[in-house]
């Protein structure tokens, strides 16, 4: 897994977020701005899960102090 996925992940997710949360306030008479701002909430989510996991692979084990 390389190290540009979660930054890019998080960032397609906060895009959908604010655009989700903009779209629910302006047209209120729809519902349709609500899905998309879960679906950014779920894919910062993601992100923030790769980090830790990129993170957590590529820590060295046996590193010793200098």
């Amino acid at each position: 897994m390389s190290r540009w996925l979660p930054p890019l992940v998080g960032v397609v997710g906060l895009l959908a977020l604010v655009v989700g949360v903009v779209w629910a306030e302006l047209d209120m008479s729809t519902m349709g701005g609500v899905p998309l701002a879960g679906a950014g909430a779920v894919l910062v989510l993601a992100a923030t899960v790769l980090a830790a996991s990129v993170e957590v692979s590529t820590r060295r084990r046996d590193a010793q102090p200098r």
